[in-house]
């Protein structure tokens, strides 16, 4: 395994890496896929320089939820987060992160904040929440609803299950991770 590469909770560290097994998560439903010309070196992100093209797109549908092993996910050129399928029927086709359809399930791009920060729970509104059991699938989802402001400490940013989300570290939601839309994280 690459030294970049950690797979805890299908976690890795500085950078995507070749090296974890990674789960795209598919929707049931109709998606479209992209054969993209992807200049440069596809795993360190987007640059200018990089002149990304599409090439080809094919729809496809699945009857039910189903999974895609990836290999990359990055920022294609004018369209947002995109996975590389590395496996099967759609091998070397992309499409783009569009959670709850498409996302990559897991821990993915940490980012640890040594003090801790602070995240603010808004007032009446419903918030789920996710604990992720030790074979790092989520075990455990709580959706919490503040009738006032409340504050909670939180370690690790990071994108969960193809979201932005930060670590709790202390109270009823300790271990959890939330989603970091809703919450302010240091007033922001």
């Amino acid at each position: 395994m690459g030294a970049a590469c950690v797979v805890l909770q299908r976690t890795c560290r500085v950078r995507p890496c070749r090296h974890a097994r990674r789960e795209q998560e598919f929707a049931a439903g109709t998606h479209t896929l992209y054969k993209l010309k992807t200049a440069g070196a596809p795993l360190y992100g987007w640059s200018p320089s990089m002149h990304d093209a599409q090439l080809a797109t094919t729809k496809v549908t699945f009857s039910r939820a189903t999974q895609a092993p990836v290999d990359v996910r990055r920022r294609i050129e004018g369209r947002g987060i995109y996975y590389r399928i590395s496996a099967g029927a759609y091998a070397g086709w992309w499409v783009g992160e569009y959670y709850p359809k498409v996302f990559l399930r897991g821990v993915h791009l940490p980012t640890a904040y040594r003090p801790q920060r602070t995240a603010t729970f808004p007032p009446n509104v419903s918030i789920t929440c996710i604990r992720f059991g030790s074979d790092g699938t989520t075990g455990t989802t709580k959706t919490v609803k503040f009738a006032k402001s409340s504050n909670a400490p939180f370690d690790r940013r990071a994108i969960v299950n193809g979201r932005p989300m930060v670590h709790i570290t202390a109270g009823g939601l300790s271990g959890y991770w939330v989603p970091a839309g809703p919450v302010l994280t240091d007033g922001h």
